[in-house]
């Protein structure tokens, strides 16, 4: 018997006058999301403050009518939507994909995914500084990875986790990214274990890509995790198997770690991406949150940095736990070795055995 059930078409019902309406007010989210701050909020026309190649209409008729004269290409809002969310040189070349997005964008229409909402406003800190493509953020290269990623399982991407020990992938928060020889990445022609971090909300604002030969091995390269878009203050996070554990919320530095945690315990697991980024974490205040760092060299920048984000967390009120890996100290090992070396009972154990913070796990900012 033939389905009755109805198949969705992109825009389908959806008046385009209304759509492009409901995003003239978000014009300048727009600018911000795209090009970054603008040169001078105040001004008619708005220019992007690093190289003042892009313009855009903000009072008037013209208002959201924008150009970009490096590229010699511009229009009005729905051709930024395709340019920075739907990965299309313009509207017209996808017409009701770019307009379900944008009405997805303005609220007149719900996306199946969390991220699919408005851009948030061009957030006020600096980029990430071990950002390893350039650390620009640019929301249409972020939105091109995510979207053009797929789930792992069956790829390079899962193989790779399993030399690391890890074969329980999380339903969200990374995936497979084959090569992207049109994206301004770093190794781009190389396929990768991609991760992303997020806002509390969901969206996506940057990530890691691990990149690996097609049999899931690490290539014999400088660098071989580089990162996109910003990580520093949006980790990625791993749910939980279950609710048990939900007060408890563990942190690592990487990703692999993060995973064999997630795998040995079933709690929630988020990986900052780095030891720069444990002072920018967003640790929340009604939850006990166990770190689990590196085992870097005591006094060493690594493990300075850490203790100093430690005292960060604590003075905000943050109920905090440490977990120290069964690692050679200075080894700079961390718990997906653990993992590998022992089993995920031995980092089952490592995370039950959790300390309390003393005060020499904590240094001052300003010392």
């Amino acid at each position: 018997m033939p389905s009755t059930r109805r198949i969705h078409r992109p825009g389908q019902s959806l008046d385009a006058s209304r759509v492009k309406a409901a995003l003239l007010p978000h014009a300048e989210d727009l600018f911000r999301a795209a090009f970054g701050k603008p040169a001078n909020a105040s001004a008619r026309e708005w220019r992007d403050r690093k190289k003042g190649a892009v313009s855009m209409a903000m009072r008037g008729e013209r208002r959201g009518r924008w150009f970009d004269h490096s590229a010699g290409a511009g229009g009005d809002l729905l051709d930024l939507v395709a340019v920075t969310r739907c990965n299309l040189t313009s509207a017209k070349s996808d017409f009701p994909r770019v307009l379900e997005a944008a009405a997805r964008l303005a609220g007149l229409a719900s996306g199946p995914e969390p991220w699919r909402g408005f851009p948030k406003p061009w957030a006020e800190e600096a980029p990430d500084a071990d950002a390893g493509d350039g650390g620009d953020w640019d929301v249409a290269t972020v939105a091109a990875v995510i979207d053009r990623a797929r789930a792992a399982r069956g790829t390079p991407a899962a193989a790779y986790l399993a030399r690391r020990g890890v074969t329980d992938i999380p339903p969200r928060g990374l995936g497979w990214l084959p090569p992207v020889p049109d994206l301004p990445l770093r190794d781009r022609k190389r396929g990768a274990l991609v991760l992303w971090g997020v806002r509390s909300d969901g969206s996506p604002m940057g990530g890691q890509r691990v990149l690996v030969t097609p049999s899931g091995r690490a290539p014999r390269i400088k660098v071989r995790k580089p990162s996109f878009g910003r990580i520093g203050g949006f980790p990625a996070r791993f749910p939980a198997h279950e609710a048990d554990g939900a007060d408890l919320l563990v942190v690592a530095e990487g990703p692999e770690s993060a995973l064999s945690i997630r795998q040995a315990t079933g709690l929630e697991c988020w990986a900052v991406f780095g030891v720069s980024s444990w002072g920018s974490a967003p640790l929340p205040l009604d939850r006990t949150v166990i770190l689990a760092p590196d085992r870097d060299a005591p006094g060493s920048a690594a493990d300075r940095a850490f203790r100093r984000a430690v005292f960060r967390h604590r003075s905000r009120g943050v109920d905090l736990l440490i977990a120290d890996a069964p690692e050679p100290e200075g080894s700079k090992r961390d718990l997906n070795d653990t993992a590998r070396r022992a089993g995920d009972k031995a980092v089952r154990a490592a995370i039950v055995a959790a300390r309390t913070v003393s005060d020499a796990d904590m240094e001052r900012p300003e010392t």
